[in-house]
């Protein structure tokens, strides 16, 4: 039940469509995890590997269709906060780290009555951001999305334009969004790792990504980072949230 069961049937869909990605969705659990490792915010900070992530036990055990444990974020506390400042007051701080572009775009919440591993609604919030940006999405240094499953962010490869629908497993499976890959995905560790405090959640990923933009994130560093996307959702896909910041000072 609950959002697990949401996002098992999500997950049996996109298999039935495009073949057993459980190995991809392990590559995606086990990615977030070591960049969490590097995170000192993060709840958690193990490196557990792929094979663990990737192989059912009483350590991970299979949780709602074929997502295990790893494949699903933890709903945990924590809190953060965005200061919103003038473009005048912001001149004067060390740091400032400017909304280039931001879109909303909602979807049904029925999954019955759309195709549910389209998330559609997350293509068009990006869309329409990058358009608002005068970007292309491999113009971003780095992204944080919203992977409350493993399955939610290998479909996100696809909303955001990095592979054609059904393709997003080839994303987790060629390194492109690895910490030193050419577009870096939660190099927080995501929600995976990093932790999902649902309210707080779409603010800490904009606090992860100025991090990022300011040259303040330390160990999870993405070298020279000058652009960032940040996308947030509610529901499977339902109300979609995308973000491109950029660093102003």
């Amino acid at each position: 039940g609950g959002f697990a069961g949401v996002f098992g049937r999500i997950a049996d869909t996109y298999f039935q469509r495009h073949g057993d990605r459980s190995a991809e969705l392990a590559m995606i659990a086990a990615k977030n995890h070591a960049n969490g490792a590097r995170n000192s915010l993060a709840h958690m900070q193990k490196d557990v590997g792929f094979d663990f992530c990737n192989t059912p036990s009483d350590k991970n055990p299979r949780v709602a269709g074929p997502l295990r444990r790893t494949d699903c974020s933890l709903v945990s506390d924590g809190a953060a906060a965005l200061v919103l400042a003038d473009a005048d007051t912001a001149a004067g701080l060390a740091h400032a780290i400017r909304f280039r572009a931001r879109a909303q775009a909602g979807d049904i919440l029925a999954l019955s009555r759309r195709d549910p591993i389209a998330f559609q609604g997350a293509h068009r919030a990006w869309a329409a951001a990058l358009a608002q940006a005068g970007l292309g999405v491999m113009d971003l240094d780095l992204v944080e999305t919203h992977d409350c499953f493993t399955i939610a962010e290998m479909i996100e490869y696809e909303a955001m334009g990095l592979a054609p629908p059904g393709q997003g497993w080839k994303i987790a499976r060629d390194g492109m969004t690895h910490h030193d890959g050419a577009l870096p995905v939660n190099p927080s560790g995501g929600l995976k790792a990093r932790g999902h405090p649902i309210g707080a959640t779409g603010v800490s990923q904009h606090v992860m990504a100025a991090m990022q933009l300011a040259g303040l994130a330390g160990a999870m560093q993405v070298p020279g980072a000058s652009l960032a996307g940040v996308f947030n959702m509610g529901g499977a896909a339902v109300a979609n949230y995308c973000s491109i910041l950029e660093r102003a000072r």
